[in-house]
C-alpha cells in the first residue's frame, strides 16, 4: 500500500495540489463514488471514449475531463474538489478516502499524472473518482478492454449502483 507521502507525490505529477489529506465532511463515502462506471445513462451518467490507438488520447480525454469538470461545476469558488485516494499505510481500513485538493495551472490527469500513481497507470490509462465538494457531481474516468473513458454524473446519491453500494434502498 502506498503512503502518504507517495500519494500526495502523485498527485502533484498530475498537477494536483493536495489542500487536505483527509476530508471526512463528505456524505458521499470515496467507495461508492468508485461505482461511478456501474452507472448507466438511465442514472444520469454521460461518457465520452478513446480508443487506445487514438493518437490524440491523452489530450482528448484531458480535455473531456476539463468539460465535465468545469460545466458540471466539479470546482468550487477557491478551484477545490475531492479526489479518492488510500487507502494508506497503517490505517485501519481499507476503503479510500476524500482528499480536498485543488488543480494546478499545468496538470495532466490523465498523462504524465496517471504514471502508476493515485489517478490509475500507466500514462493514458486512467482509474480515478472525484466529487464536487457540494457533492453534486462525480467525475471520473476509468480504463477498458481497448479503451478509456471519462465520465460524469450529476446527483450522484440519486443512481442506484451507488445508492446499492451505501447500503441504501428505495
Amino acid at each position: 500500500m502506498p503512503n502518504r507521502g507517495m500519494i500526495i507525490a502523485s498527485l502533484d505529477t498530475a498537477g494536483v495540489e493536495v489542500v487536505d489529506f483527509h476530508w471526512d465532511s463528505a456524505g458521499l463515502p470515496a467507495f461508492a463514488a468508485w461505482m461511478l462506471s456501474a452507472c448507466s445513462t438511465e442514472d444520469g451518467r454521460e461518457e465520452v471514449e478513446f480508443m487506445f490507438d487514438d493518437s490524440r488520447l491523452i489530450e482528448g480525454a484531458n480535455a473531456a475531463w476539463w468539460d465535465f469538470a468545469y460545466t458540471g461545476r466539479l470546482f468550487d469558488e477557491e478551484g477545490c474538489f475531492l479526489v479518492s485516494v488510500g487507502p494508506v499505510d497503517g490505517e485501519p481500513s481499507a476503503r479510500p478516502h476524500w482528499a480536498r485538493v485543488r488543480l494546478r495551472d499545468a496538470w495532466d490527469v490523465v498523462g504524465k499524472g496517471v504514471d502508476w500513481g493515485v489517478l490509475g497507470g500507466p500514462s493514458g490509462r486512467p482509474g480515478f473518482v472525484m466529487m464536487a465538494l457540494d457533492e453534486r457531481v462525480i467525475v471520473g474516468a476509468t480504463t477498458w478492454n481497448g479503451f478509456i473513458s471519462v465520465m460524469r454524473l450529476a446527483d450522484p446519491t440519486m443512481a442506484e449502483p451507488i445508492r446499492r453500494a451505501m447500503g441504501l434502498r428505495d
